[in-house]
């Protein structure tokens, strides 16, 4: 993109001596436009005299989101420069996203005055007669970005969703498959190719489109749903089924995907658990040459809840089936009571009756009914604990693959809920489980030595206290909410050499364990932990972006932000090849009459008038959201309250801008949300840690060193096994 200073200067001489003949016939064509914008420009300055308070700038306004305030001070900066185009693009976008359309207009139209030659400003000046339904002025706008600059993804887009809506197939299906040559691993491009296609009646390309967008992201839960119709309308019943079942994945309070899987049930030609096998463990898992558990030092004990929900607290467990290669001793956690040996491979009953754990054999025969917990603990020092999936099971996490677990296993009643599930395991052991269920195997080995370190801290800090779920019975869950643990099927060789190469290894802030938060994609951005409600304020998490240490990024203002955002720029975390480009770059569309439902969920705020991100961080994430309705109006500011408002399956972080289109009775039609990364973005980016040691060779330390400025690793004194 050109230097905003020399642009300002270079337009006016292009003006008056040698502007291109089309240049000029666009410039007519917004000549009435523009200056009755002008002018409602400057009675916007005159008007607001007071709107940049004192020792406050545009841009600080614009991050605590007072956007009107904002627009005034850059408008009134672009006043002070008449050269100069870019206030005027900033003004249009805090415009835009306080949901001002129509205001945003009159200053990139000037923008574009003083600098004719901006493909960027025509294209964005097309996407807001576009959702405003201008579909001429859109055409108009797009056509100009692309005699400017020939490649631009944003204008082959804008014209494609043009021509749609004029219902003028040929030219939007030829621009669709331009922006997919220039953005061939975004999955939204699939998405917007299968929509159209959809609406043209085009079902089997929309079936092939919508594929390849899940090949690339296979969490994108709006292309689940037109895939599973399309099964339905050619009679696949076992395939739509199956594409519902994948949308609770995700979206566990689907509307729509529950009350179908209802509705199809009686048309399959198989069973359930045959459209969906679960995964088995058929035999005992070898890790050779690196299985040297043997050789870990004794560490802490930790106790894990497993089969835990978003929250982190146990899912319901009606039943459980257990076994072990090794075989297995069953003992009352109080009394130390023997009450059943289990032999190899034979699979028992852990059933809920009656505020008890009932104990059967696979005969049926009881063993025991317990008001407290049991214990299952395998015959040798190695062995594992394997539950055996089945469709009878109503937790998921059991239901759907069988799980193998090193350690002791806990059962115990909960009243009124089911089984609690708790993985009794040494810290060291437990990691091997949790490095290869954060991080691929696959990653640089740097990387996966990073990971090692801050999830073992992560031990030391959740376990503090009595655990972050001591009020649940274990100190850690086996989710997000604290760490993905998948127990050891889940291992792998290079994930256990980092465990074991960085053994006792913990990150450091003035002799303390650090606060070591970490997430999948940042999307470019590091946020600071002080700018989200309820994360506290460390030095050391700090606001930075996710680039070459030797190339760090100003914060963006809103005009760079939004070209940032809706771009596929340079950063750690885009990673081809490593990392998925979805969770680096993704969008979604969404009806208004499923946001408002999905709002009014858990807002009754009536009918959904407007959505507005208010307060940013300076690495763009959003923490606080304005929803406008007939009703009453909320602002919300919790970041995963944020994240699962807007739309059925949880938005993948709160780094995200908002389009909302309208018909042209100016009723809103749909929301398009355009996002980047995936989690809170505090702390380490894991695909930024596999960047910098795949990319540019960095060492674990030196990853560490950069999420974290100013910590240490130190290393916790283990005992040999078998010492005291």
């Amino acid at each position: 993109m050109k230097d905003a200073t020399s642009s300002g200067s270079e337009s006016s001489s292009l003006i008056g001596k040698s502007t291109p003949r089309f240049y000029w016939s666009l410039l007519i064509s917004y000549d009435i436009h523009i200056l009755h914008r002008v002018n409602s420009i400057l009675l916007f300055i005159l008007i607001q005299p007071g709107a940049c308070l004192a020792g406050t700038t545009a841009y600080e306004l614009y991050l605590r989101g007072d956007l009107s305030k904002a627009a005034s001070a850059y408008l009134t900066a672009a006043a002070e420069d008449p050269e100069q185009p870019k206030p005027l693009l900033n003004a249009a976008m805090c415009l835009r996203q306080a949901g001002k359309y129509r205001e945003a207009e009159g200053p990139l139209s000037e923008a574009l005055r003083r600098d004719p030659y901006n493909p960027d400003a025509y294209s964005e000046l097309g996407w807001l007669k576009f959702h405003l339904a201008d579909y001429d002025g859109a055409r108009t706008a797009f056509e100009s970005t692309l005699r400017i600059q020939e490649l631009h993804s944003r204008a082959e887009l804008g014209l494609a969703s043009v021509y749609s809506n004029l219902g003028e197939k040929e030219k939007t299906l030829s621009h669709l498959e331009k922006y997919r040559r220039l953005r061939p691993d975004f999955s939204g491009v699939d998405y917007i190719l299968a929509w159209n296609y959809m609406n043209f009646k085009m079902y089997k390309e929309a079936e092939g489109a919508l594929i390849r967008a899940l090949r690339k992201d296979p969490s994108f839960t709006e292309a689940r749903l037109p895939l599973a119709g399309i099964y339905a309308r050619q009679n696949k019943f076992n395939e739509a089924w199956n594409q519902y079942f994948r949308v609770l994945d995700y979206a566990p309070r689907h509307p729509l995907a529950s009350s179908m899987m209802k509705v199809l049930e009686g048309k399959l030609t198989r069973q359930p658990e045959e459209i969906r096998p679960p995964f088995r463990i058929v035999k005992p898992l070898r890790m050779e040459p690196v299985d040297a558990v043997k050789e870990l030092l004794k560490s802490v004990k930790l106790r894990v809840g497993i089969g835990t929900g978003n929250t982190g607290k146990q899912r319901r467990n009606n039943l459980l089936r257990v076994k072990s290669f090794e075989g297995m001793t069953v003992t009352g956690k109080s009394s130390g009571k023997v009450y059943a040996e289990i032999p190899p491979d034979e699979i028992w009953l852990a059933v809920y009756e009656d505020g008890k754990v009932v104990l059967k054999d696979p005969k049926g025969a009881v063993y025991g009914r317990f008001t407290g917990p049991i214990l299952l603990k395998p015959n040798k020092p190695n062995g594992t604990v394997i539950f055996d999936a089945s469709s009878r099971i109503k937790n998921p996490w059991f239901s759907g693959a069988d799980r193998q677990y090193r350690g002791v296993i806990e059962l115990a009643p909960i009243q009124g809920r089911g089984i609690r599930v708790v993985n009794i395991i040494e810290a060291e052991l437990y990691l091997l489980g949790v490095v290869p269920s954060e991080v691929s195997p696959q990653w640089p080995y740097e990387a996966l030595k990073a990971q090692a370190v801050i999830a073992r801290t992560q031990i030391l800090i959740r376990r503090a206290r009595g655990g972050t779920h001591k009020a649940d019975g274990y100190h850690i869950c086996d989710g997000q909410h604290c760490q993905a643990y998948k127990g050891k099927s889940n291992e792998a060789n290079t994930t256990s050499r980092a465990v074991m190469d960085t053994e006792g290894e913990i990150l450091t802030y003035r002799g303390r364990p650090a606060y070591s938060f970490y997430h999948s994609n940042s999307g470019g951005w590091i946020q600071a932990s002080k700018e989200v409600p309820g994360w506290g304020d460390s030095p050391y998490l700090v606001t930075k972006s996710d680039t070459h240490p030797d190339k760090p990024l100003e914060p963006l203002d809103p005009w760079d932000f939004h070209l940032w955002l809706t771009g596929n720029p340079q950063a750690n975390c885009n990673y081809p090849g490593r990392v998925r480009a979805s969770e680096f770059r993704w969008m979604k569309i969404i009806k208004h009459k499923d946001m408002t439902f999905r709002v009014n969920r858990d807002y009754p705020i009536g009918e959904l008038l407007n959505i507005i991100p208010l307060r940013r961080s300076p690495s763009g994430n959003v923490n606080s959201l304005r929803l406008v309705g007939t009703k009453k109006t909320v602002t919300v500011d919790r970041e995963h309250l944020i994240r699962n408002l807007l739309g059925f399956s949880s938005l993948k972080s709160t780094l995200f801008e908002i389009e909302i289109n309208r018909f042209k009775d100016g009723h809103v039609r749909n929301y398009w949300i355009y996002g980047g990364g995936w989690g809170h973005a505090i702390g380490l980016c894991q695909s930024g840690a596999a960047g910098l040691a795949g990319k540019y060779g960095k060492s674990y330390r030196e990853i560490l060193d950069f999420y974290f400025p100013g910590t240490e690793i130190q290393k916790i004194k283990y005992m040999p096994k078998g010492k005291k």
